[in-house]
C-alpha cells in the first residue's frame, strides 16, 4: 500500500473531488510515523495528528500496483508530468525507497523524485541508480538556529551533505525551504542563493500551521514577505539577479538593483508567484485553503492576480 495526496488521487482517477486546479505532479507518501520530530509536520514522532496528513493535505492509502498503473495512464495522456515520492524516516524506509524506485522505473517511463533525508552520499547514489531522477534532501529552515530547534538535527551537517551530493550528482539534487519559521527575508534569500550556486533546485513553501503539531499555534508568513522571497527566488533561479543585487533593511528586502527592463521582463508574467519546485510541480492547496490567502499559485495568474501580488510585495518594481 502507498498513500496518495487527495489531489493526486483525483487526477489518477482513484477518487473524485471538486477542484479548480489539478495536480501536474503525482504526490505519493510512504512509511509509518516518522522518527524525526519536525515541529511543523503532522508525521512527526510526537505529532498528535492521526497520521493521515502532510501539511494540510489528506493522503488516503491505495494498492501500490493500482497506483503505478494509474500513473502510467496519466503520464501517457500528459495529465501527470512527474511523480514525487516522499518517505518518512522509519524502520526500513531507505530499503522501501529503493525498492519502490526500482519498481516505478521498471514499469513506467515517468520521471520521479525521491524525497528522503538520506544519511549519506552512497544512499543518494543507490536511489539514483535505482531510477530516481532527483533526490530531495530537505533543509526546510533557513538558519542553523531555527533548523536545530525545529527539526532537531544538525544544519551544517545537512548542508554539507547537500553540497557533496550536488557536486557528485549535478542537476539531480533538490531541497525545500519553508518561509515563516522565524527567519528574516535576508536569511531566507541568502540561503536560497547558496543552493542555486550549488546547482540545487529549491522548492519554496509557506509555513502552514497544522493541528496536532508542535507549531500549530504559530502564524503563517506575512504575505508581503512571502511575495518578496518568491520574486527573489525566481530571479536567482533563472539568473536575472545575484544575491548582491538585493538590498535589505533590518532583514527585509527593500530594493532589487537590476536594470528595470530586465526586472520587468522577469516578473511581469507572474510566474514568480506560481509554485516553485521541480519541473511540473504545482502542489495545489498544499499551503492554502480554497478561498484563503494564495501563497503559491498552482496555475498561471490573471493580470489582476499579478497586480494584487505586486501590491502585496510593497515593492515598486514595474
Amino acid at each position: 500500500m502507498i498513500r496518495v495526496s487527495i489531489g493526486t488521487a483525483n487526477v489518477l482517477g482513484l477518487k473524485r473531488i471538486k477542484t479548480d486546479a489539478k495536480s501536474t505532479t503525482a504526490y505519493l507518501l510512504n512509511g509509518q510515523k516518522c522518527n524525526n520530530n519536525c515541529g511543523f509536520c503532522p508525521q512527526a514522532r510526537e505529532s498528535k495528528d492521526d497520521g493521515s496528513h502532510l501539511s494540510r493535505v489528506v493522503w488516503p492509502e491505495y494498492d501500490t500496483d493500482t497506483v503505478i498503473d494509474a500513473l502510467k495512464k496519466s503520464a501517457s495522456t500528459g495529465d501527470i508530468q512527474r511523480a514525487c515520492i516522499q518517505f518518512t524516516l522509519c524502520s526500513g524506509s531507505f530499503d522501501a525507497a529503493k525498492e519502490l524506485s526500482k519498481k516505478i522505473y521498471s514499469e513506467s517511463d515517468i520521471p520521479f523524485s525521491v524525497s528522503l533525508n538520506v544519511p549519506s552520499v552512497e544512499n543518494a547514489r543507490e536511489l539514483i541508480e535505482a531510477g530516481a531522477s532527483r533526490i530531495s534532501i530537505a533543509l526546510d529552515a533557513a538558519t542553523a538556529e531555527i533548523h536545530n530547534s525545529i527539526k532537531g538535527s544538525d544544519f551544517h551537517q545537512k548542508k554539507a551533505l547537500i553540497e557533496e551530493c550536488a557536486t557528485l550528482f549535478p542537476d539531480k539534487i533538490s531541497t525545500h525551504v519553508i518561509i515563516g519559521l522565524g527567519e528574516t527575508e535576508f536569511e531566507a534569500i541568502s540561503e536560497i542563493a547558496q543552493m542555486y550556486k550549488l546547482g540545487v533546485s529549491v522548492g519554496l513553501f509557506a509555513f502552514t500551521p497544522v493541528k496536532g503539531t508542535a507549531l500549530e499555534n504559530q502564524s503563517p508568513p506575512d504575505i508581503g514577505a512571502y511575495r518578496r522571497v518568491q520574486m527573489a527566488n525566481y530571479l536567482l533561479k533563472y539568473g536575472f539577479a545575484s544575491i548582491e543585487d538585493f538590498k535589505f533593511e533590518n532583514g527585509r528586502l527593500v530594493k532589487i538593483d537590476i536594470e528595470k527592463t530586465s526586472l520587468s521582463d522577469a516578473i511581469s508574467s507572474g510566474k514568480c508567484f506560481e509554485t516553485a519546485g521541480c519541473k511540473g510541480c504545482n502542489r495545489p492547496y498544499y499551503n492554502e485553503r480554497p478561498g484563503g490567502v494564495m501563497y503559491n499559485y498552482p496555475r498561471p495568474l490573471s493580470p489582476e492576480e499579478i497586480s494584487d501580488c505586486m501590491r502585496e510585495s510593497s515593492l515598486n518594481l514595474l
